[in-house]
């Protein structure tokens, strides 16, 4: 038995605790540090303005400091809660690198080798994705370093081997290893018992983590007992503090998710509204979790029948600035299903480019699967085409049994009629559709190729700078060299043109909202073709840190406020 739902609210309590145990509030980066730890459950995206503006900050130091090693894991965080799994990875790893460097006066405890906290999230990341050799390695690390903390750190230490025995625990429970899972927790349970200095929110995730190893086995009774004992223990936390009550609210609200999944796997559907609609209203504080709840009680809806209200909440989904990429794509697919039931061919046809939008990568997709979203949704309106021709076919047939001759001869024209202009109309659509399909692959295909020789006119800028810094250089060839890459210049001019015929209106509309540099203008150009800051970097030929550090500025010269994302503003010009 699979929990679907149970990895929605996974990253909540996993990354917890302090990285190194470091008073930040002691300096200007240390209070950025602070205000990413601060907003990146929240507001991600003002987390990330903080974060870059502490990496500008660095520019001046002379050597790594622990504050810049935090710096790059609380990074690392917040793109793991932006479900940006690559670009989480490349911080904490860049984190783990840093942490290496520092000197050993630089170090907070001297006896852990490595950071167990980034040890901890590298984990989270793999096990995301299903890596698990590789996340059970990283917790285990994460667990030896743990247990080498001194007495200084007895907090840390205890929180930090439980969560570390946690994660393996959900390890052990996805490979279908209840009985070590089991015992895992049983082991955690007993630890937070024993020691009186624990929060009263901790030993929620415990229970939550039972709930899901008893649902996997079917073990009812148990499960329904870890459900109450949860609600029981929140009740009592409302009298805490509002930092605990916020922590008690969340670990509520992930128990309801979970007992809303195990009423839907018992065919209790309408019941199971009742706590999703609960868990979106604990979910207050975690506004990135609305859409996933949203979304479930979508498919709730619609397994209901009730097709207006699920409408209803995918439009919401889809207007939600929170909503990612991928669950867009999830509430199109969902809204798909909808309007193929009714047969909605138009509809079908209405949200093409949307899809087709939000699922496409143009960078490492092939050419032909450009449009595989749409041929999809024309394949299910040609599927649709068929049954309603299957269906006049039957109705003729027992037309002729039982009308007269005279009224069949005008059943039979009326039939033609219509399939000869249903067949007119598909035809019609199938003509738009090439066309677009064409003209778009055609200008894409130009504008990618443009892209790409950018790219490696960077590269080879790259290596005329390394031949510059040689003993051995040849004046007369790097003259020669230098002329034709100044020539290439019409490659942006170039790309600037295609781009224009592709978004005839964007620059004029980007223009319209600031007054921006060449370098704002191309940057806004790549976002808008949907490129990640490490595809930019790479197509312009500077470092990530410096596309991130634009990316800021460009922020402020739109003046958008820290809740706007850059990138949604860009896309919707």
């Amino acid at each position: 038995m699979k929990i679907p739902i149970k990895n929605i609210a996974l990253s909540i309590f996993i990354f917890s605790g302090s990285a190194f145990n470091v008073l930040n509030a002691q300096s200007f980066i240390g209070s950025l540090n602070d205000s990413i730890i601060k907003y990146k459950a929240g507001e991600p995206q003002k987390s990330l303005d903080f974060g870059f503006l502490a990496l500008e900050s660095f520019k001046d130091e002379e050597e790594i400091t622990l504050e810049y090693v935090n710096t790059n894991y609380y990074l690392g965080e917040v793109y793991y809660f932006l479900r940006e799994y690559k670009t989480s990875f490349e911080y904490l790893s860049k984190s783990l690198e840093l942490y290496d460097l520092l000197k050993p006066s630089k170090r907070r405890n001297k006896n852990v080798i490595k950071p167990p906290w980034v040890l901890n999230a590298i984990g989270i990341v793999y096990y995301q994705k299903r890596d698990y050799v590789n996340a059970e390695k990283f917790y285990n690390e994460a667990l030896y370093n743990f247990q080498l903390f001194d007495s200084d750190y007895d907090d840390e230490k205890y929180y930090g081997i439980n969560t570390s025995l946690l994660n393996l625990s959900l390890i052990k429970r996805d490979q279908g290893d209840l009985k070590s899972s089991e015992d895992l927790l049983d082991l955690v349970l007993d630890r937070y018992i024993s020691i009186a200095e624990g929060k009263p929110t901790d030993i929620l995730q415990v229970y939550i983590a039972y709930m899901e190893l008893f649902f996997e086995s079917g073990d009812d009774e148990s499960f329904i007992n870890y459900y109450n004992k949860i609600k029981t223990a929140h009740e009592t936390n409302l009298s805490l503090d509002d930092n605990l009550i916020k922590e008690s609210q969340i670990s509520y609200a992930r128990a309801n998710l979970v007992y809303a999944n195990f009423l839907q796997s018992k065919s209790r559907l309408g019941e199971s509204i009742e706590y999703l609609t609960l868990a979106k209203e604990l979910f207050i504080s975690i506004p990135q979790m609305i859409p996933n709840v949203n979304l479930e009680i979508s498919n709730t809806f619609y397994s209901l029948g009730m097709i207006n209200e699920a409408k209803e909440l995918i439009q919401q989904n889809l207007s939600n600035q929170n909503a990612n990429q991928s669950q867009k794509i999830d509430n199109f697919k969902l809204l798909e299903k909808i309007y193929t039931d009714e047969g909605s061919t138009n509809n079908l046809l209405s949200i093409k480019d949307s899809i087709i939008f939000y699922n496409e990568d143009p960078l490492i997709k092939q050419e032909e699967d450009e449009f595989n979203t749409l041929e999809n949704l024309i394949l299910v309106s040609e599927k649709q085409d068929d049954l309603n021709k299957s269906r006049l076919r039957t109705n003729r047939i027992i037309l002729v049994s039982i009308l007269s001759s005279s009224i069949l001869i005008l059943i039979l024209l009326s039939f033609k009629f219509n399939f000869d202009l249903q067949k007119e109309k598909n035809a019609r659509l199938n003509l738009e559709k090439d066309k677009i399909k064409e003209e778009l692959r055609l200008k894409r295909r130009e504008l990618f190729s443009k892209i790409n020789f950018i790219s490696q006119r960077n590269e080879y800028l790259n290596k005329i700078r390394d031949k510059i810094g040689s003993d051995k250089i040849n004046k007369n060839q790097l003259k020669a060299e230098i002329k034709n890459i100044t020539n290439s210049e019409k490659a942006y001019e170039e790309f600037d043109k295609m781009f224009t015929q592709v978004y005839p209106k964007f620059y004029k509309r980007l223009n319209a909202s600031a007054k921006l540099s060449k370098t704002d203008i191309r940057l806004a150009s790549y976002i808008k073709m949907n490129h990640k800051n490490n595809e930019i970097s790479r197509i312009s030929g500077i470092s990530l840190r410096t596309v991130e550090s634009q990316r800021y500025r460009l922020s402020k010269k739109l003046n958008l406020s820290n809740v706007q994302d850059l990138n949604s503003y860009i896309l919707d010009i």
